[in-house]
C-alpha cells in the first residue's frame, strides 16, 4: 500500500510491542490522504543533563526507538565534567547526536539551552530533561503538532523506584504497564496514546520545561530564554510561556500524544530557591516588552 501517493481510509487497533513490553494501548487510527514524510521533518532535541550517566543511557535507548528517523540530538549540560564523553560515542553511529556544555558554576541551565538554539540545525525544536524516557512516537508526534506561533505543552509520567531501577539496569527500555500500577506510578492515567484526541478534549495546558516544543523562530522572537533565572523553577517554562502569550502565541497540548517517563529520583527541598525565581518571575511580568533582556541577545 502506497502511503505517499493514495488517500487511505484505514481504522484500526494496534497494540505496540518493544522489547516484549506493551507501550502503546487500545487506539484508532485514521490516515486521509496522510503524507508520511510529514510526520518525519527534522526536529532538533534538546536534552537537558546534569551528571546522571545511567539515566541518559536510558533516554537516548528509547530515542533509538523512535518512528521519526530524521532527528539530531543536542544533549546540553551544565558542568564540564566528562562522564558523558563515553556513552555519547557509543549512540554517535545510531544517530547525530552533539554534546555542548559549560562551566560548572551553578544552575545556568537557561545560558546553555540559549546556547542550543543558535546551535539547532532544525526550524523545530524539542526539549526534555535527561531522565525522561520518550515513546516511541515522541518526535513523529512533535514533528507534526509544532507550528508558527504554537506552544506544544506535553505531560509526564513519574514512575515509580521500581521501575526506575529497572530501566537504568538496562532490563527494559519501557516500563511495563501492570508493574506501573502494582508499584503506584504517579499520573499512570497519561501513559495512554490518543494521538487523534481533539483539543477540546483537554484542561487548559501547562508548560513544563521537560516536556515542550517550539518553532526556533518563536524562540528567536523571545530573545530566547531569560539567563537572569539561575535557580530551578521558572525560568525554562513558566517566564517564556507567559513571554509568547503575551507576544501572541497560542498553547496546544501534545497530552496523550507525546508521551514521557520521568525516571525516579530523590527531590531535594528547593523552595528556597523556587521562591527566589518566584520573585524574579513577578517582577519581569511588570515589563512591557515580551523578550526578555538577557537572553539570546543583551538588549538591557
Amino acid at each position: 500500500m502506497d502511503f505517499l501517493n493514495r488517500s487511505v481510509n484505514l481504522k484500526a487497533y494496534e497494540v505496540l510491542f518493544v522489547n516484549n513490553h506493551m507501550i502503546l494501548w487500545l487506539e484508532s487510527i485514521d490516515f486521509l490522504g496522510f503524507n508520511c514524510h510529514f510526520c518525519c521533518m527534522k526536529i532538533t532535541l534538546i536534552i537537558s543533563v546534569y551528571k546522571d550517566v545511567d539515566a541518559l543511557r536510558a533516554v537516548l535507548r528509547s530515542v533509538e526507538k523512535q518512528t521519526c528517523t530524521e532527528f539530531e540530538v543536542i544533549v546540553s549540560q551544565d558542568a564540564d565534567d566528562a562522564c558523558f564523553d563515553a556513552l555519547i560515542r557509543e549512540f554517535q553511529p545510531k544517530f547525530p547526536i552533539k554534546h555542548l556544555q559549560q562551566p560548572d558554576t551553578g544552575f545556568l541551565k537557561n545560558q546553555l539551552l540559549n546556547r542550543t538554539i543558535r546551535e539547532a540545525k532544525s526550524d523545530r525544536m524539542v526539549f526534555i530533561d535527561g531522565d525522561c524516557v520518550i515513546h516511541p512516537h515522541f518526535l513523529e508526534q512533535y514533528a507534526k503538532h509544532i507550528q508558527s506561533g504554537r506552544i506544544c505543552m506535553g505531560r509526564r509520567i513519574d514512575l515509580d523506584a521500581f521501575s526506575t531501577a529497572e530501566i537504568k539496569a538496562g532490563k527494559s527500555i519501557y516500563p511495563r504497564f501492570w508493574q506501573m500500577i502494582k508499584y503506584k506510578t504517579k499520573r499512570v492515567e497519561e501513559v495512554f496514546y490518543l494521538p487523534n484526541l481533539p483539543q477540546f478534549f483537554h484542561s487548559k495546558p501547562k508548560l513544563l520545561g521537560c516536556n515542550m516544543g517550539w518553532m526556533k523562530a518563536d524562540l528567536m522572537r523571545l530573545n530566547g530564554f531569560d539567563e537572569d533565572y539561575q535557580f530551578p523553577g521558572y525560568g525554562e517554562d513558566t517566564d517564556i510561556e507567559w513571554r509568547a502569550k503575551k507576544a501572541g502565541m497560542v498553547s496546544f497540548s501534545v497530552r496523550y500524544k507525546c508521551i514521557q517517563f520521568h525516571l525516579d529520583h530523590a527531590r531535594p527541598d528547593r523552595e528556597g530557591e523556587v521562591s527566589k525565581s518566584r520573585l524574579l518571575f513577578e517582577s519581569r511580568k511588570k515589563r512591557a516588552d515580551f523578550r526578555c533582556q538577557n537572553g539570546l541577545e543583551k538588549l538591557g
